[in-house]
């Protein structure tokens, strides 16, 4: 796997934290089918964490597939004290395309209606502490992050903690998914997009191809609403400070996972197999006792096999079996944090 080169992206400086790997290998030659039964190699498996910020009080695991199961987004959305909101994680891969991202500190992702990009907002958190205002080196340092200039950064900020005088604000970008990440000039493509917009506390797009930015928070809550959209048209990077009236917003369908919470036990024995399918092989991936296996199933197979994926209890698997998320047990476990966290392993087979 190769790192993409973010060097050349617009606002490089706001893309701290941001990872985003191209698997770019040969794929092995298959086995034809009269040998199903010959030996097979143990799949490469590697790890990838959903979130690498912090899990708050509580966080939920959510992901959300493409039409086709071969792409998708897994979600941490924590929230502080009294449902107060924090940053989010989260990770994106595609099977098909061989392409896969993750990224910290961001309010909300979602992807276009055809799968081809996603839509997400970079989260800035200003808290000055003891302070009774938000200093202007503070103001300052967020605008040399975004691009942007500090009257929109004072302007656009909205209250993120009711206990103090933290302010936040939303940073809109994109990512395109490249047809061919083998292509010249794909990883440049690749890199994340951001725009000199200062908004977007929940993201969603448009049936027509724009990204529809929802306006700040009313109230210091997780889970509160946009109540106004503006539109952003990611070709030209053309802003709007409304809708079109033909315009409808697309609602992403996440699937609502665990939350995890330091007061509630995780279960970790068990969770229900999953099918996937990979070069015409069946695997049925299981979960018991703490580990994540792949037991092949393919028909005129005589003898049974079955692969060790890692530690922890699947959640969800693109059909191919390429990303499997999983909760699995935290390396190093801090005080006050739970024991566990949400992970992608990422199966070559």
């Amino acid at each position: 796997m190769t790192k993409l080169n973010f060097r050349r992206a617009p606002f490089a400086a706001a893309l701290a934290g941001i990872t985003a790997l191209a698997c770019v290998e040969t794929e092995p030659a298959r086995a034809p089918v009269d040998s199903v039964n010959a030996p097979r190699t143990a799949p490469v498996v590697t790890s990838t964490r959903v979130n690498q910020g912090t899990y708050g009080m509580a966080s939920r695991v959510k992901w959300l597939f493409s039409p086709d199961s071969a792409a998708i987004i897994a979600m941490v959305d924590p929230v502080g004290v009294e449902n107060e909101a924090l940053p989010n994680g989260f990770f994106f891969g595609n099977e098909t395309r061989n392409f896969q991202a993750r990224m910290d500190s961001v309010w909300d992702v979602a992807p276009s209606p055809d799968w081809n990009a996603i839509a997400f907002s970079r989260a800035y958190v200003m808290n000055p502490r003891e302070q009774d205002s938000i200093p202007p080196a503070m103001l300052q340092d967020v605008a040399r992050r975004t691009g942007l200039d500090t009257a929109t950064v004072r302007s656009s900020s909205f209250a993120s903690s009711g206990m103090s005088m933290a302010r936040a604000i939303a940073h809109a970008g994109t990512i395109t998914i490249p047809a061919d990440m083998r292509a010249t000039g794909a990883q440049d493509d690749a890199a994340p997009k951001m725009y000199r917009v200062a908004l977007g506390w929940r993201v969603r797009w448009t049936q027509d191809g724009l990204v529809a930015l929802g306006s700040s928070p009313a109230r210091v809550q997780d889970d509160e609403p946009s109540q106004s959209w503006a539109s952003l048209d990611p070709k030209t990077g053309a802003f709007h400070g409304s809708l079109p009236q033909s315009s409808r917003i697309i609602e992403p369908k996440w699937v609502v996972g665990p939350t995890l919470d330091i007061s509630i036990p995780v279960d970790m024995q068990s969770a229900p197999a999953i099918t996937v399918a990979s070069g015409g092989r069946i695997f049925s991936i299981e979960s018991e006792r703490g580990v994540i296996s792949a037991r092949e199933t393919t028909a005129g197979l005589s003898t049974p096999r079955s692969y060790t994926i890692g530690s922890g209890k699947a959640l969800a698997a693109t059909k191919g079996g390429r990303y499997i998320l999983a909760l699995a047990p935290r390396a190093k476990v801090e005080a006050y944090e739970v024991p566990v966290e949400a992970v992608v392993y990422v199966v070559g087979w």
